[in-house]
């Protein structure tokens, strides 16, 4: 996809999330959580995509293991506490900003850290207002 394919690549990402909140509303809580997780995995493993297409060994492994880390945010979310994937969510969405302007970590598509910390940031905010209250 192209930077074309997104005019506006964070108002896309806020739809996305919007798109998102009747399912978790729907959802037992057990239910959302488990789906917050998913989310959260994927969304994390995303970067080993893009690490694979680094220059560098070295971006590939920390790619990699930033995604691991994430993966177990999302596993702990599951099995400890939920508080676990608004703490992983919201480190995504810094994780995205770092990329901005290709000075960190592997190369990502210009849209993709707009959209992706729009969603990350409000998906984090909803993890804590659903499950916290």
């Amino acid at each position: 996809m192209t930077m074309q394919t997104f005019r506006n690549p964070a108002g896309f990402g806020g739809a996305l999330f919007l798109a998102t909140v009747p399912v978790h509303l729907a959802l037992s809580r057990d239910a959302s959580v488990a789906l917050a997780a998913v989310t959260l995995a994927l969304i994390g493993g995303a970067y080993i995509g893009f690490g694979a297409r680094a220059e560098t060994p070295r971006t590939f492994l920390m790619e990699l293991s930033v995604a691991i880390l994430f993966g177990a945010a999302a596993l702990l979310g599951l099995v400890w506490h939920w508080s676990a994937l608004a703490i992983g969510l919201g480190l995504h969405g810094l994780w995205d900003l770092l990329h901005h302007n290709g000075l960190f970590g592997a190369p990502v598509p210009r849209w993709y850290v707009p959209f992706c910390v729009v969603f990350d940031l409000a998906a984090a905010a909803f993890v804590v207002v659903h499950y916290g209250l």
